[in-house]
C-alpha cells in the first residue's frame, strides 16, 4: 500500500526539511512536492494529486489561508492543514473558515496530531494544545453533551470534536453506565449509540423520556442501520433524530447545533 500523499507548502526551506524528516519518521508517507508560496502550491495541484497538504499562514504572493480557498474550489475532498508561528484567533477561524482541517503551531510540540492525522486525516478537526477556537464559551454558557457509545474510538472522536467546539462533554460505555449520569445534573443533549451492551440506544432513550427532569432533552442516535422499524420506535420514544454512521463530522456537528437549538 502506498503511503500517504504530501505536499509541504512554506516559504522556510528549514521548515520544510524539519517537517518532512518528522513525518518521515511518524507513518508511511509520501512527500511528493513542496512549494514556497500559495501560488506555486496551485500550480503544482495542475500536475499533482496529494492526500494531505501542510500550508503555512504568511507566505508572499499568496498567504496560505487565499490558497486554501482557491485549493479546495479545485479539489473539495483535499486535507489542508494550517501551519503557523502565531497563536492569532482570527487566523484559526479564518483558516477553518476556508475549509482546513486543523491549525498548528509551529514551536508546539506536535508530534502526537501529526501521527493522528497521518492515521486519519479526516477524523477530526486538529489544533495544537495551545490553541483554544474562539467557538468556546465562558464555562457557566456551555452547553454539556452526553455521548454514550461502546468503541472507544468513536468516543474519542467525537468527544474531540465537541471539545473543540466549546460544549462540555461526558462519556459512557453503554447505556447502563449512561444513567448514572442522570442524577439532576444539567445535561443538555444525549448523543448515544444505537447498538451497545447491557442497554442500547433505544432502551436509554426510553429510560431517559421516563425522568420528569430530562424527558423534554433532545436525544441523537448514532447508528450504522437503517431499520425502519427502529426509526418508528424511536419517533414514538421521542428521538430528535439520527446520524448515520460513518459521519462527516461538519454536518455531525450540524446536527448538534440543530438539535440543542
Amino acid at each position: 500500500m502506498d503511503g500517504i500523499k504530501i505536499i509541504l507548502v512554506d516559504d522556510k526551506v528549514v521548515y520544510r526539511n524539519a517537517i518532512k524528516t518528522l513525518l518521515q519518521k511518524l507513518g508511511d508517507v509520501e512527500i511528493i512536492a513542496e512549494a514556497s508560496n500559495g501560488a506555486e502550491f496551485l500550480r503544482l495541484l495542475e500536475t499533482n494529486k496529494p492526500d494531505l497538504v501542510f500550508m503555512d499562514i504568511e507566505m508572499p504572493e499568496m498567504n496560505g489561508i487565499e490558497a486554501t480557498k482557491a485549493a479546495l474550489k479545485i479539489n473539495p475532498d483535499l486535507v489542508i492543514i494550517g501551519l503557523s508561528m502565531y497563536d492569532n484567533q482570527k487566523y484559526v477561524n479564518d483558516l477553518i473558515d476556508a475549509g482546513a482541517r486543523g491549525y498548528l503551531l509551529k514551536l508546539s510540540d506536535n508530534a502526537h496530531i501529526f501521527r493522528q492525522i497521518i492515521k486519519n486525516p479526516k477524523a477530526e478537526i486538529f489544533f495544537s494544545k495551545e490553541i483554544s477556537p474562539e467557538k468556546q464559551l465562558d464555562d457557566e454558557q456551555k452547553k454539556t453533551i452526553l455521548i454514550a457509545d461502546d468503541f472507544e474510538n468513536t468516543r474519542f472522536v467525537i468527544e474531540f470534536t465537541l471539545k473543540q467546539a466549546g460544549y462540555e462533554v461526558l462519556k459512557a460505555v453503554d447505556g447502563q453506565d449512561a444513567l448514572k449520569y442522570f442524577d439532576g445534573r444539567k445535561i443538555d443533549l444525549l448523543v448515544t449509540d444505537l447498538n451497545m451492551p447491557r442497554k442500547d440506544g433505544l432502551e436509554l432513550a426510553e429510560a431517559v423520556k421516563k425522568m420528569d427532569a430530562y424527558k423534554s432533552m433532545p436525544i441523537l442516535l448514532l447508528t450504522t442501520e437503517i431499520n425502519e422499524e427502529k426509526k418508528q420506535k424511536s419517533k414514538a420514544i421521542g428521538i430528535t433524530g439520527w446520524i448515520q454512521k460513518p459521519f462527516v463530522i461538519d454536518k455531525f456537528l450540524m446536527f448538534i447545533n440543530k438539535a440543542l437549538k
